[in-house]
């Protein structure tokens, strides 16, 4: 994973497709800054990630992608290195984050939080 980490939210930026050039979202990168309501909510707060608020997850945002919220989740519990090791050993097992062109991907075949935490622990399908 490069240097562009995890955004407020938790998506992983690293491996966002939508935007070679970007800087990641906690560096100002984001191109949707103004219209996220996690971006805006993080940064007027000064919290590091979503579940720093008292409200979260917020429907009203993109936490009510049950990926999205987890990852965010996980970060709490298990931190960002181990999100991040993890992420980065299933890239390598042919496991993708966002289908070309797309916003799903190998991660968002899942029900339930538990069962997309166990796919980023294990790497198995």
């Amino acid at each position: 994973m490069s240097s562009k980490g995890f955004g407020y939210c938790g998506l992983a930026c690293d491996y966002c497709q939508d935007n070679p050039h970007c800087i990641g979202c906690k560096k100002g990168g984001c191109p949707e800054k103004e219209a996220c309501k996690n971006y805006q909510c993080c940064t007027s707060k000064n919290y590091k990630y979503c579940f720093e608020c008292p409200d979260f997850p917020c429907e009203d945002s993109i936490l009510h992608k049950l990926r999205i919220r987890t990852f965010c989740q996980y970060i709490q519990r298990y931190g960002e290195e181990d999100l991040k090791k993890h992420l980065e050993e299933n890239c390598k097992k042919g496991i993708v984050y966002h289908y070309q062109n797309k916003h799903i991907g190998d991660y968002d075949q899942f029900d339930t939080e538990n069962e997309i935490i166990e796919f980023i622990k294990n790497g198995r399908k």
